[in-house]
């Protein structure tokens, strides 16, 4: 235990309230769980620094949530301290205590008073949770030493078996627990209880917390922590030539907690300054950039991957790419046919992405990449999406051989964005998507990929049309596909609505057109689709194929609107048409012959 704990304990005492207060508080101080503030600098900070507790809260429509403020000195002392009070929605009263009466991911910030210190917490406030008939917490049972902590989940099912995302009320005995359920114990041994109630107060579940008994006071005088272990931040990243990345250090000492060090920063394959700014070079490769602290020689590495755009064979980045779904035949080898398409977006696999990248760049085609794509069973349980499966696919992407070949591509223009949803407002997915879970995705793969674009496919009405009042926040591009049967032809209205929608989320648009389903229905009853304007039965129903006239009028007026125009999806019957064909190379004229645009969001 730290000298805090045997202050603590030296003050127990104490029958003063105000003195207990204070050693909830210097006990809580001592958590053997301690992680790095986020921007920390390499050199010690004489201020003090203010963070913001929860960090994350799930809330309802009208839940009240506290938040507090809490500093650290430049000795590690921590207290709670007056806070200023600011959220980019919702409502927050000057003691913290946040509620919206709409939904959404809100930001609350924080500042110290007297210094230039805030911190920043996020809210999710989510629609009242219906018909919960369980809720579980989740670690049921746990043991702490005085003054440690633990955050307890809580997940609410429904009737059929299936979760819900809904806000609860957190209560405790033995110790505090916040709004988040993080409890931090109290002083006194014991068995205790952690509550999780609905915010309707009708379903409850507890969970046990034993606090054992303080360890005896360590003789005087007690040991100074020493410097454990140094961290360098970012762990590891891809630049290109000449590009810049800065690096910063922290510590953490014998006693587990985070404290600032001084540095002495050294890079191969570039140039870094004292103050972590490092500078790639020109060769490409994988290169080392150290943080050593000077006293003790105790250091840290972090991978810096340099890559150069490659020359002779590369894909191009003039023009707007275009391309159908699905066109890859395999991942060693592609049939693009006599058409002049310059993109396509294909499901991707682990095993064959690397092969999949090479193949595009010799071929100066495009990618968009689909590593979660396939079939919606995949990341279905109990008929709804699961985020854990779609989280668990991505992660197989998460090694450092694809992470190297997709920077590579982003950086050399042959990946144009990467999908990691499609048609999330489709009843098929149980309809429990949202936009800040889509955002959550995206924030997820990019922690992989961070040069990626992250892209969401939407249905012909489903982007503007499906739930206008939340909005993307991370979420890089939304590609749009466009039907006949929905406006009816008039493809400039519903381009306005998209590109309007797009705006207000700050998001890129890329386009695509239904080429097999999306031409003008068939209406007179004999669903051959041979009347005028149509060109032959689409997959289902009294849909039809669009015509070559219709692909070079609306694959135009979408596709210069945007970064990219796929169409879905790839059919050797009617890519092999010649009509269709001209069609095709007139479209590579107009959109080859049109500025570029990166599918990144602004």
């Amino acid at each position: 235990m730290t000298y805090t704990f045997k202050l603590a304990r030296r003050l127990a005492v104490s029958r003063e309230c105000a003195m207990l207060a204070f050693l909830a508080l210097v006990a809580a101080c001592t958590s053997d769980v301690t992680t790095a503030p986020d921007g920390v600098a390499s050199a010690p900070s004489q201020a003090e620094v203010l963070s913001v507790s929860p960090r994350r809260v799930t809330a309802e429509v009208g839940q009240a949530i506290r938040f507090r403020g809490h500093s650290r000195s430049t000795r590690g002392d921590e207290f709670t301290s007056a806070t200023a009070w600011s959220s980019t929605g919702g409502t927050i009263t000057a003691n913290g205590t946040f509620s919206s009466s709409l939904t959404g991911t809100f930001k609350v910030v924080g500042r110290g008073r007297g210094w230039k210190q805030s911190d920043t917490a996020t809210v999710v406030v989510v629609p009242p949770a219906t018909d919960v008939v369980r809720l579980a917490i989740s670690p049921d049972a746990t043991t702490l030493d005085p003054g440690a902590s633990r955050t307890f989940a809580a997940t609410a099912y429904l009737a059929d078996g299936s979760t819900a995302t809904a806000g609860v009320n957190w209560t405790a005995t033995g110790g505090d627990v916040d709004a988040a359920g993080k409890y931090i114990a109290g002083s006194t041994a014991g068995t205790y209880r952690v509550i999780a109630a609905t915010t309707s107060g009708t379903v409850a579940d507890t969970a046990t917390v034993t606090v054992t008994a303080a360890a005896e006071p360590l003789p005087d005088p007690t040991p100074v922590p020493t410097l454990a272990k140094v961290y360098v931040t970012p762990a590891s990243v891809s630049l290109g030539a000449g590009a810049s990345q800065l690096f910063r250090a922290y510590g953490r000492n014998s006693a587990g907690d985070s404290v600032p060090v001084t540095v002495t920063f050294a890079a191969t394959g570039g140039t870094v300054t004292t103050g972590g700014l490092y500078t790639a070079g020109s060769t490409g490769g994988t290169f080392r950039l150290t943080a050593k602290e000077a006293a003790s020689g105790v250091a840290d590495t972090s991978a810096v991957t340099v890559v150069l755009a490659s020359t002779g064979g590369t894909s191009t980045s003039t023009g707007i790419p275009f391309g159908p779904f699905g066109l890859w035949n395999s991942y060693t080898s592609v049939y693009w046919g006599p058409t002049p398409f310059t993109a396509s977006q294909n499901y991707t696999d682990p095993a064959g992405i690397v092969t999949q990248i090479a193949a595009a760049r010799g071929q100066k085609q495009r990618l968009v990449l689909a590593m979660t794509g396939g079939p919606h069973d995949n990341y279905l349980t109990n008929g709804a999406f699961d985020y854990a499966k779609w989280r668990n696919r991505i992660n197989l992407f998460n090694t450092s051989t694809i992470r190297t070949a997709v920077a590579a591509g982003v950086a050399d223009g042959t990946i144009i964005g990467n999908s990691i949803m499609d048609e999330p407002e489709h009843k098929s997915w149980g309809g429990v998507m949202t936009k800040p879970m889509l955002d959550e995705m995206a924030a997820y793969a990019k922690a992989i990929f961070p040069t990626l674009p992250m892209g969401v496919n939407h249905g012909p009405v489903g982007y503007y049309a499906w739930r206008p009042t939340e909005h993307y926040r991370v979420v890089d591009y939304v590609n749009n596909q466009y039907n006949w049967w929905v406006t009816s032809g008039d493809v400039a209205a519903w381009r306005s609505k998209v590109l309007a929608q797009a705006a207000t989320d700050g998001v890129q648009v890329s386009f695509g057109l239904n080429v097999l389903d999306g031409g003008v229905q068939d209406k007179d009853g004999t669903y051959d689709c041979a009347g005028p304007g149509q060109a032959g039965k689409g997959t289902f129903g009294s849909n039809c194929r669009m015509t070559a006239q219709q692909l070079r009028d609306w694959g135009s007026a979408l596709g210069t609107s945007g970064c990219a125009l796929l169409m879905w999806k790839y059919d050797g019957t009617f890519a092999s048409r010649s009509d269709n064909q001209d069609a095709f190379r007139s479209l590579a004229t107009v959109l080859g012959s049109s500025p570029a645009k990166s599918c990144r969001r602004p």
